[in-house]
């Protein structure tokens, strides 16, 4: 993996963005609201104990850097390598009342759904411009966590990011 593009910044900057949409976010556990946005990797082993609900983890993908070089070369370096990121948002929530908790966990997604897409170049929130990470950032694909778990302890969602940015 390249070591001019921060990987762990981007995943930050994503939870800066999510914490930053006060519709999504309340640290303080307003009912309605996730309670923590974490950069990083759940214990997966351990999400059934898990007491923040409902909360988001911003973490890699199985492939995370996928490098291309995108013009000529200059001393033997690529002048310009295009690097295509891939993360995960992990979202639980609990799954006490399972239709309640769908329409919930539906409703959360659409929101980050709607601040990637309107954070689209992961900007600083409200920032200019030049506070970009990434020249663009989609959703690609929204799962369930995983689906043994529906209508049991917890319930939620992944939602798969593509983040480009170009180096060089």
């Amino acid at each position: 993996m390249a070591t001019d593009v921060d990987v762990f910044a981007v995943k930050e900057r994503i939870v800066d963005i999510l914490d930053s949409d006060t519709a999504l976010f309340d640290a303080t556990g307003a009912s309605g609201k996730v309670r923590k946005v974490t950069a990083g990797a759940p214990r997966m082993s351990r999400l059934d104990k898990e007491t923040t609900v409902p909360q988001i983890w911003v973490t890699n993908d199985v492939i995370i850097d996928d490098s291309k070089r995108r013009t000529s070369t200059q001393s033997n370096a690529p002048l310009t390598t295009e690097h295509t990121l891939r993360f995960r948002i992990i979202l639980i929530d609990d799954a006490k009342d399972g239709p309640k908790a769908e329409e919930k966990l539906d409703d959360f997604v659409k929101l980050i759904n709607e601040d990637i897409t309107e954070n689209y170049d992961l900007r600083t929130p409200g920032g200019a411009e030049s506070t970009s990470v990434a020249d663009s950032c989609v959703v690609e694909q929204v799962s369930e966590l995983n689906p043994q778990f529906t209508g049991l302890f917890r319930s939620g969602r992944v939602i798969k990011l593509k983040v480009i940015v170009t180096t060089g």
